[in-house]
């Protein structure tokens, strides 16, 4: 018979009172920076699931940059911490409850998982479980408007087998419209968690502790986050829910970021008995990111354009090159995009031409714009026969300009920038900033100068394009 599993944290983790309720978790969400937010399609989110008090504002920072993003389907996966499990344990509810209203479960989903051996259903598990419920109001004001199915899942330790059959059929739900969402809190410290495996430097030593799962998981790194549990007994609760759903393969080219990070102890200074909170996600990262095999490809048409253009010689066609590279020109290497070669020897600059918008097929924009690197720009003498052996060559796939609201959400490291104003315009590529130590304001100081503006000239009036880039 169709169940609806009733909420049992609402007037003690979290408000019972549904305006108070909303209240209390758009205020959480509208803490969100959405100048961290990782490129592209949202895959994993690991976020805390301790009571709103305490782990609230850092769940919410992290599911507020998702509200353009809305999933149909969210697969959460959550510690069992009430009932003992041997399989990971499904719900038999059709929803689940708030008091907010019902969040549908995905039964199409949870029927494909049942089918599975290392899948089980446990409504029993369910009941008092607050590791699921306590995320549900955030999802439910995230996108009030269509709130997504949920695949409600409780984790416990498995074998190798159990999590490589778990991973490999969750893999199979992992559509374009799917976010698998991790509900963990880190490192529980003190004697009452039985935990206490150092007694000084209590705020580093517990940051360090936490850091060394943190960075395996913005690595998608499974089994090195196991192996880490092994080696510090890390009384991470939802490592082995973390391990399974980075045991699918994510795309070559996603992006990760720590958005927030917290204790319990951070609020008196109390670390005695103290719990960690992260929020961590994981993004496919912009269209069109080159692999390793396009890059290369990519690499040696741009050494081939320079050194045909320093020596004269015709240029062989992209399908000639693509052909004798054993490689298709795909989509990613035909698409219209902008494109820079630059040109270095000894670390000092020897050309660097191209665009940014995406005018041709960026094997040719790559092609051409060796060519002219090597014997076009202006600011240099043509390269020399003798220089192409110590030359060093680099080449930056751009991806399309988008336009922003103000300096504010430009991303040292990340973003590449146009700065327009008054009819003057330049560009800086995203390495530039990196490479010179810049912050923000001085790369922006340095781009009004490019474009023959005072060095405040950025402040007021300008208007701001960003872009990525794959650079090799």
């Amino acid at each position: 018979m169709s169940t609806i599993r009733q909420p049992v944290l609402s007037g003690s983790w979290y408000p019972a009172d549904p305006t108070d309720l909303a209240a209390a978790a758009d205020g959480y969400l509208s803490g969100a920076d959405l100048s961290i937010r990782p490129a592209g399609r949202p895959l994993v989110a690991v976020v805390p699931h301790a009571g709103y008090v305490y782990s609230g504002s850092t769940a919410g920072k992290l599911l507020g940059l998702l509200r353009e993003s809305p999933p149909r389907r969210i697969i959460l996966l959550a510690p069992n911490h009430r009932v003992a499990l041997d399989r990971i344990a499904l719900s038999g509810a059709w929803a689940f409850a708030t008091p907010l209203g019902t969040v549908g479960v995905d039964q199409a989903a949870v029927e494909q998982l049942a089918e599975n051996i290392s899948f089980t259903t446990n409504d029993r598990a369910h009941a008092k479980e607050h590791a699921i419920e306590i995320q549900l109001p955030l999802i439910q004001r995230t996108w009030p408007d269509a709130v997504p199915l949920i695949v409600p899942l409780l984790v416990p330790a498995l074998s190798n087998d159990q999590r490589r059959e778990a991973a490999a059929a969750l893999a199979k739900l992992a559509t374009e419209d799917t976010l698998f969402l991790v509900s963990t809190d880190f490192t529980h410290y003190g004697a009452s968690y039985g935990y206490v495996p150092f007694t000084e430097n209590l705020p580093t030593a517990l940051e360090e502790l936490d850091s060394g799962a943190i960075l395996r998981i913005l690595a998608a790194d499974a089994a090195g986050l196991l192996e880490y549990g092994r080696s510090t007994g890390i009384t991470m609760c939802g490592l082995e829910a973390t391990a399974v759903t980075l045991g699918q393969d994510l795309p070559e080219g996603y992006e990760g970021a720590l958005i927030d990070y917290t204790r319990s102890g951070d609020r008196d200074g109390d670390y005695s008995l103290s719990v960690s909170y992260a929020s961590i996600l994981l993004c496919s990262g912009p269209e069109g990111r080159l692999n390793d095999k396009e890059k290369q490809f990519l690499k040696g048409v741009a050494r081939q354009s320079v050194e045909a253009a320093v020596k004269n010689q015709s240029v062989k066609d992209s399908l000639t090159l693509a052909t004798e590279a054993g490689i298709d020109l795909s989509a990613s290497l035909v698409s219209h995009r902008g494109a820079f070669v630059t040109l270095t020897i000894a670390g000092q600059l020897r050309g660097c031409i191209g665009y940014i918008e995406g005018i041709k097929p960026l094997v040719d924009a790559v092609a051409e714009n060796g060519r002219s690197a090597a014997v076009g720009d202006p600011r240099f003498n043509p390269v020399a026969v003798d220089e192409l052996a110590r030359l060093e060559i680099e080449v930056s796939a751009l991806t399309p300009l988008v336009p922003i609201a103000g300096p504010g959400e430009i991303v040292i490291g990340r973003h590449g920038v146009v700065l327009a104003k008054g009819g003057r315009r330049a560009v800086f590529l995203p390495q530039v900033a990196t490479e010179q130590d810049w912050d923000r304001d001085t790369m922006l100081t340095h781009l009004a100068l490019k474009a023959g503006l005072d060095p405040d000239g950025w402040r007021e009036g300008a208007e701001f394009l960003v872009f990525e880039a794959d650079v090799f």
